[in-house]
């Protein structure tokens, strides 16, 4: 059978003829795209009000000068007690198509010498000088890293680095700052941060850059860094006043008396001094263990240091700072060493963050933690801290510390094996620290009131080796060898020769 292909009637091609052509069908907008569409009138509104884009686009460098206060959070003498504070003189110099920046900064931290030091990054180098022991020190990589992106951050090119990343930038809403209306918008960053960018809805001028973060004692915590006193310099606006709040509590103000734009580099001020004595770039972050004694061991491999001393049923490690991964890391190594003995007791020597920031994995863990009085209230309150952000173990199962407290001196000893602890605040560095001594070795852990770099002169003493040398003879402990939380094991002769340096001018 032969089958016939149909062809459409005549009735049907005319009627197909007389109907317009089709369209493409409207598609509604979706939520990104008006997020974004209203993130990016938001953007051009403040690039105009800076300057405009080619005179943002026109910047090649920028100088200031400025002094300020910063307000030591986790660093003042009791947890609960009003931020100690220091002044502070910055000077600093960003050259932007060559990636360069240089900032030198004067203080003198409590109970320590004077210090002035400078930061160069130059591209894909750099280094730290410091101007009382002379000491140059190149930067290792991570922080470079972080020196370029907080570079693409600079109030001046903020809204450039914004535009190059406008494929992630969306509109948050309105929010109060200050009592003035603010425009939010968001956009990731290079290196993965979401910034959040405050525009007051009036003068269209950036007043906060926020990001957030999980704090290691704090828990999920914003970063805010708010401009204000806008001034015109040249053809841009620039921001003369600029506060740093971690967690909502100020922790630095800078006010410049001096902005330059385009007046030229030196490239001498991104130079090492010609005097200058060169010490290795810091290493990765690992876990070394340095023998003390009969299993006893100096626990270093980064910058803060703690104590491990094996007992017969179980380990003591006087000092978790840092970070929750860091003790972590310290305990794979303790169960690489001395096989399946327990952590029992975890001892800070003082409250600050730094020091006390790996607590939470040694809770998780099971240890008790042995403090002094006025550290209890503040370790539950670390150990209750949301981190939703980046959960933990202790977020993922939670337990209330453990804690025991002292005054005085504590010994722990299991007959074969003594561990010394000594409460020897107050101190200029804190109210309350504690020591260690393994009697045996003679060796005493300490943080803080001394520490021996690992690498290039010893600085002069400051009031905190001053007193800590009077409290190694009012113990009858002088002469131990000493084993500092910060740098290199080291003898009393190493504070002595401290102790014997004139100290620097301010």
């Amino acid at each position: 059978m032969t089958v016939r292909a149909l062809r459409p009637s005549r009735l049907f091609v005319v009627l197909l003829a007389a109907l317009p052509p089709m369209a493409v069908s409207a598609r509604a907008e979706t939520a990104a795209e008006r997020s974004f569409q209203q993130a990016r009138a938001i953007l051009d509104a403040s690039v105009q009000a800076a300057g405009g884009l080619d005179a943002l686009r026109a910047v090649k460098d920028v100088s200031r000068i400025g002094r300020g206060t910063i307000f030591n959070q986790g660093q003042s003498q009791e947890p609960d007690a009003q931020y100690t504070r220091r002044e502070v003189e910055v000077a600093s110099l960003a050259d932007f198509p060559r990636r360069w920046t240089a900032t030198e900064t004067a203080t003198t931290p409590a109970g320590n010498i004077p210090g002035r030091g400078r930061v160069v990054l130059k591209n894909d180098t750099g280094f730290s000088f410091n101007r009382v022991t002379r000491v140059l020190t190149p930067t290792a990589a991570p922080a470079l890293a972080t020196a370029r992106t907080a570079l693409s951050r600079d109030p001046v090119i903020v809204l450039l680095t914004v535009a190059s990343r406008a494929e992630s930038l969306r509109f948050l809403g309105d929010a109060p700052l200050d009592g003035r209306n603010q425009q939010v918008i968001t956009f990731a960053d290079g290196d993965g941060t979401q910034i959040a960018l405050y525009v007051d809805a009036q003068t269209h001028l950036v007043s906060k850059q926020e990001t957030l973060a999980d704090n290691s004692v704090l828990g999920d915590v914003a970063n805010e860094i708010l401009y204000s006193d806008y001034r015109k310099v040249g053809p841009v606006q620039v921001p003369f006043k600029v506060v740093t709040r971690t967690s909502g509590e100020v922790t630095q103000e800078l006010t410049y008396s001096e902005i330059k734009i385009n007046a030229g580099v030196a490239d001498s001020f991104f130079e090492a001094p010609a005097d200058a004595v060169t010490v290795p770039a810091a290493a990765p972050p690992t876990v070394t263990l340095t023998p003390l004694g009969d299993e006893a061991w100096l626990v270093g491999g980064g910058s803060h240091n703690s104590l491990l001393v094996a007992f017969r049923d179980h380990v003591v490690l006087v000092e978790a700072p840092l970070s929750v991964e860091r003790t972590q890391a310290v305990l794979a190594k303790i169960k690489e060493t001395v096989g399946d003995k327990p952590l029992r007791y975890v001892v800070p020597t003082h409250y600050h963050f730094d020091h006390s920031g790996g607590l939470r994995a040694a809770i998780a863990a099971g240890a008790t933690i042995i403090t002094t009085p006025g550290n209890r209230a503040f370790i539950e309150r670390m150990a209750a801290a949301p981190h939703t952000l980046h959960p933990d173990a202790l977020s993922r199962e939670p337990k209330k510390p453990v804690i025991e407290t002292f005054q005085g001196k504590r010994v722990l000893t299991d007959g074969r094996r003594t561990l010394e602890l000594y409460d020897v605040g107050p101190t200029p560095h804190v109210k309350e620290m504690v020591i260690a001594h393994l009697p045996k070795e003679h060796v005493v852990f300490v943080a803080d009131l001394f520490g021996i770099p690992a690498d290039g002169p010893i600085p002069p003493a400051g009031e905190n080796n001053r007193q800590f040398a009077a409290t190694l003879k009012r113990l009858g402990l002088q002469g131990a060898r000493l084993a500092p939380t910060h740098g290199r094991l080291g003898t009393a002769d190493d504070l002595a020769q401290a102790l014997a340096q004139p100290a620097p001018e301010p």
